[in-house]
């Protein structure tokens, strides 16, 4: 059985800067990857690669053994995101957002279940109001309520704690978890090395424009992954 995602010699440029250089690793079904690394490292830029909202310079992606550029929509519709890109629609309220996307991704009995995800994010008390006018851990909130309506597959993280309070926080780890445990598959990138090395089952070390390390999150410790990101000694 092929890997549900397979990166193949990925490199990115923009202009004569090399940001990403000869990536290559694949991902199983139902795996927790935390990828960390230095700011600048290139963590995001790689995440909008594998979530399609960057095009890679050289090299290739290929989804259950198939090019993703021949099964895209079918790649999109698999996937859930949050990136630095909230990708709201800022004039719209929390519920017409929602309808969006659930009607996108064909969701059934949509106006119960955007009432529940919204209740469930404490967004039902700001529901009717537009987006635009929300605080980041608000919005950050509602693509979370966004993940929850469309029941992704492989969800693609790009720092989703950032912004949340403490009750938001632990609640989305127990999310987390539980999607993992039901055999979803989750990407993520955090500053918060505790957090990324208790919810993964992997860990990869992006520096100097590869992957320098790759190993199982329960036989690294935190002190280990600081000295590599103090020290760049990888």
């Amino acid at each position: 059985m092929p890997a549900i995602l397979s990166l193949e010699h990925i490199t990115k440029r923009f202009g004569y800067r090399c940001i990403l250089n000869d990536i290559s690793f694949s991902i199983e079904t139902g795996e927790f990857v935390t990828l960390i690394g230095n700011n600048g490292a290139g963590k995001s830029t790689l995440l909008r690669i594998i979530s399609t909202l960057s095009k890679p310079t050289h090299g290739r992606i290929t989804f259950n053994g198939t090019n993703q550029k021949e099964s895209l929509r079918e790649w999109r519709q698999k996937i859930g995101i949050i990136s630095h890109e909230n990708r709201l629609y800022g004039d719209l309220s929390s519920v017409d957002n929602l309808r969006v996307f659930g009607t996108l991704y064909g969701v059934e009995d949509l106006e119960r279940k955007t009432d529940q995800v919204l209740q469930k994010t404490d967004l039902f008390h700001v529901a009717r109001l537009p987006v635009g006018n929300f605080s980041s851990g608000m919005k950050k909130r509602l693509m979370i309520a966004r993940l929850m309506l469309c029941k992704p597959e492989i969800l693609i993280l790009d720092e989703p704690f950032t912004g949340l309070d403490q009750h938001s926080n632990q609640w989305f780890q127990n999310y987390l978890t539980a999607f993992h445990q039901q055999g979803g598959t989750v990407i993520m990138v955090t500053h918060q090395l505790e957090l990324g090395l208790k919810l993964a089952t992997r860990v990869l070390v992006l520096h100097q424009q590869r992957i320098q390390h790759d190993d199982s999150a329960s036989e690294l410790s935190i002190d280990q992954c600081v000295d590599w990101l103090d020290n760049n000694e990888i």
